[in-house]
């Protein structure tokens, strides 16, 4: 979906680590870490140490240069209690967790950190970075499926059978190290890869496990605020839980005729807030064709509400993905849209399904998830 990502780094977590104290008491302060190291690739190279709430990646807090042999060290009185990183010079990233009067050693190789990396004195900090590299071998599978799919929509069920123990697979492994370091803050990196629509529950209690373990990290209190604001915002939806009866829509088409919703009673109809600019909605478009010719004349049609503001490039879309049902409507306000801002639309692809009796079914059902309940309504 089009919406703003946490970056890659630490705006998730990982690891408690107890203040310890270097040196007779009074004359450390307890807001100070000591970082050393070797990194092999880094000789005489420059070590940037940041934090994502203070200046992010382009602004590091400190820049060290580490010797001929590639080692390095400094100490440095960090702002708050957070996620850092070390950016090396080839711009690869290493993650720590530090709390203040952390002693941390750091090894590895600038030819791949994440994979060969070790670091002495945090193991949630550790626990993170191997997180991360899961993480990252799991989405070029991911990409590497889409694009095949992207190419060649006919290749959809092989694609899926390929996916989905692979997806199965890393998602327990994600259960597995959120359960593991529960206690601890290196949790804040399985946000990332937490459905919020579907994984509600579970989104909130990872976050809830922060504000026990890191409650003085800005990371976070930046994800308890989005939590509380989504809260609102879910509560704000409730009109969209299944059952419910979908609200009226009622705009024009491309040749300027209003097709309303509720036209379309005794039809299951899919509510489909896409746009012609929008490269995911493109990227589903096939796979809604696709259910459209497998259930068209079981009674199952699409009602597509563009973001547009471009006629021209609207009615070019349409074309282009040949969605050839007939209900397609716009306002051509994009996120103005009255229809948008009445179903309360933040991102999209944004989908309804909606019964004959134009009664919610689910919303957000794309892909695989729109294939299986179709097939559980129609029954072929």
């Amino acid at each position: 979906m089009l919406q703003r990502t946490i970056v890659t780094l630490l705006i998730i977590g990982t690891g408690i680590l107890q203040a310890q104290e270097i040196g007779p008491k009074n004359q450390q302060k307890l807001t100070t870490v000591h970082i050393s190291g070797q990194i092999v690739g880094s000789e005489n190279q420059p070590i940037a140490f940041g934090n994502q709430n203070k200046g992010g990646v382009n602004k590091p807090l400190h820049t060290i240069t580490a010797d001929e042999t590639g080692k390095f060290a400094f100490s440095y009185e960090i702002p708050f209690p957070d996620y850092y990183f070390l950016k090396f010079h080839n711009n690869q990233i290493l993650n720590l967790i530090l709390h203040g009067g952390d002693s941390i050693k750091v090894f590895g190789d600038t030819k791949d950190i994440l994979a060969v990396s070790n670091i002495v004195g945090s193991e949630a900090s550790e626990a993170m970075n191997q997180f991360l590299l899961n993480f990252g071998k799991f989405k070029k599978v991911q990409d590497s499926l889409k694009f095949v799919y992207q190419q060649d929509p006919s290749k959809g069920d092989e694609v899926n059978a390929v996916f989905k123990p692979v997806a199965e697979a890393f998602y327990q492994k994600r259960n597995n190290f959120i359960n593991q370091y529960a206690q601890t803050p290196a949790i804040v990196v399985a946000i990332n890869t937490i459905d919020q629509d579907k994984e509600w529950e579970l989104y909130q209690k990872v976050v809830s496990l922060l504000e026990i373990s890191f409650p003085d990290s800005p990371t976070t209190k930046n994800l308890t605020a989005l939590v509380e604001n989504k809260k609102k915002e879910r509560e704000a939806k409730a009109f969209l839980n299944p059952g419910n009866p979908a609200k009226e829509i009622a705009l024009p088409n491309p040749e300027g005729d209003t097709i309303r919703l509720s036209d379309l009673k005794g039809k299951v109809v899919l509510i489909d807030f896409w746009a012609s600019w929008c490269r995911p909605c493109r990227a589903e478009n096939p796979n809604v064709v696709k259910m459209y010719n497998a259930y068209k004349e079981d009674g199952f049609t699409v009602y597509s509400v563009s973001l547009d503001h471009s006629k021209e490039r609207w009615a070019a879309a349409i074309e282009q993905d040949q969605l050839i049902w007939p209900n397609h409507v716009s306002d051509l306000k994009k996120w103005q849209s009255v229809a948008a801002a009445d179903y309360i639309v933040r991102s999209i692809p944004f989908t309804v399904l909606i019964d004959k009796e134009g009664k919610v079914i689910g919303t957000n059902l794309r892909g695989e998830a729109l294939e299986n309940q179709l097939k559980a309504i129609f029954e072929h």
